[in-house]
């Protein structure tokens, strides 16, 4: 998936219009994502693992089911055998995004091959896992609820720095959108591109200390090497694109409910279920 590490145990492998800081732990991904089949098991190792077989059953029933917009349709894991799972593990392998979500009760999630398919993590401690389940949706319903939970407006002193160049009027203009998304929420994003505005460091600096740092990360290669994060402020996410040098070729703020760079889109879903079909058929 990401890069070369995993964010899953062992086994996981003003520029602006109306449009519809790196992670030490999750290293960028070097190259663009397509499509291969994982390393599938022979049908005879599955004779003994049925559950890994009716856990693919119920995975294809909920893909043909699922509707972008509608509520997401989960699998549990937890009461399962431990080989069972590590066999579905090596069939639904790992995909081109990786999301994080901090607190108190860590989450860890990772794609699978069937983009729109997630294998969602709750954790304690140094990396416990307490409860896990498979999620079909377009990102795991736990990321909306918690990317701004905690979330706080900024409080804006009555003068700015002296040292800034666009700054200022940049975070005018996103807490107005933001505070507009918050009253009446838009599916098209409000973004700021800051790569085509003069910016320094400090105000990129100021910027930073104002919005603050938000619980959720993601990492996609769907659209290029892509780093998405939350930030503490309602409403407002930092998205910033990569090469294959990890350097920074875009950079953006924008005011929306998920960045759409990060979430599956119906035709993924329904690619994916053509995709498991092929893959249970193989098995057979």
């Amino acid at each position: 998936m990401i890069g070369t590490q995993s964010i899953l145990p062992p086994g996981f492998g003003p520029g602006s219009h109306g449009e519809e800081d790196r992670l030490d732990y999750l290293p960028m991904p070097r190259e663009m994502h397509t499509f291969e089949r994982p390393s599938l098991p022979e049908p005879e190792q599955l004779d003994s693992h049925p559950i890994a077989l009716a856990l693919l059953e119920r995975l294809q029933e909920a893909l043909g089911a699922y509707r972008i917009g509608e509520q997401s349709r989960v699998i549990g894991l937890d009461r399962q055998p431990k080989a069972d799972l590590k066999l579905l593990q090596q069939i639904l392998g790992e995909g081109e995004v990786a999301i994080q979500v901090g607190g108190q009760r860590p989450v860890r999630i990772q794609e699978t091959v069937l983009a729109g398919v997630w294998w969602v993590q709750l954790q304690v401690g140094l990396g416990e896992v307490v409860g896990q389940w498979l999620e079909v949706a377009d990102i795991p319903a736990l990321v909306r609820r918690r990317a701004f939970a905690e979330a706080r407006w900024p409080r804006l002193g009555a003068t700015l720095p002296d040292d800034l160049l666009n700054a200022g009027p940049v975070l005018v203009e996103l807490l107005e959108a933001a505070k507009q998304h918050a009253e009446h929420a838009s599916a098209t994003p409000h973004v700021i591109n800051l790569s085509l505005l003069p910016f320094s460091a400090e105000d990129q600096r100021f910027l930073a200390e104002q919005l603050g740092e938000g619980p959720v990360t993601v990492l996609s290669r769907g659209y290029g090497n892509c780093r998405i994060a939350s930030t503490a402020t309602p409403g407002i996410w930092r998205v910033q694109y990569f090469n294959s040098t990890d350097r920074l070729i875009l950079d953006t703020l924008e005011v929306t409910a998920i960045p759409q760079a990060a979430c599956a889109a119906q035709e993924d879903i329904d690619d994916s279920a053509e995709r498991l079909r092929e893959i249970r058929e193989a098995l057979e």
